[in-house]
């Protein structure tokens, strides 16, 4: 099970909307419904385990960022810059601690226009009577992505391993040009 994380999500989105998001990647209609207490012990045994072993894996991802964070990538000073906003998400901010065992945070990267201050911009729509493409305005998108595995209990008690494919760069692009998967 995958999902892209990063090019559809409203920028500066809610834990409601990043909520919703992992959940469809995850392919669950809602959060599990485990006892309370019963992952308790297990949770904490499989967060030992299963962190060890993603310590030892050279990880060439995202660098992990407290908080929020937005960096241009690339452009001169005066023209609107594809930036990645970054942001660290714990599970147990989104109230998942409970049925979530790995990992215990994502960092999610979104792409957005910002202007030469670092603030983002709307994306312009794509004018799909532009009989030139080359003229159509850039817009930030996923460049690269990242898999991330993902561990936990679903509402049967049954351990469920998966990954949650994230945006890991951004960069311009036409703003005609279609998303992966889409027709």
């Amino acid at each position: 099970m995958t999902m892209l994380l990063g090019s559809s999500m409203v920028l500066g989105g809610s834990l409601q909307s990043i909520r919703q998001s992992l959940l469809e990647g995850l392919n669950l209609q809602a959060e599990p419904q485990l006892p309370a207490g019963g992952l308790d012990g297990i949770g904490e045994q499989w967060r030992t385990t299963f962190g060890s072993i993603a310590h030892t894996v050279k990880d060439n991802g995202v660098p992990v960022a407290s908080g929020n964070s937005v960096s241009p990538d690339g452009g001169n000073s005066t023209d609107l810059k594809c930036c990645s906003m970054t942001s660290e998400i714990f599970m147990k901010d989104l109230g998942w601690e409970n049925w979530m065992i790995h990992p215990a945070s994502l960092t999610i990267v979104q792409c957005a226009l910002c202007n030469p201050a670092g603030h983002p911009v709307q994306c312009p729509p794509s004018k799909t009577s532009e009989p030139n493409p080359v003229t159509q305005v850039p817009c930030c998108q996923p460049t690269s992505l990242q898999m991330v595995p993902v561990l936990y209990v679903d509402e049967f008690s049954t351990l469920v391993i998966s990954s949650v494919q994230l945006a890991s760069s951004c960069g311009c692009m036409p703003s005609n040009l279609q998303q992966p998967g889409t027709k």
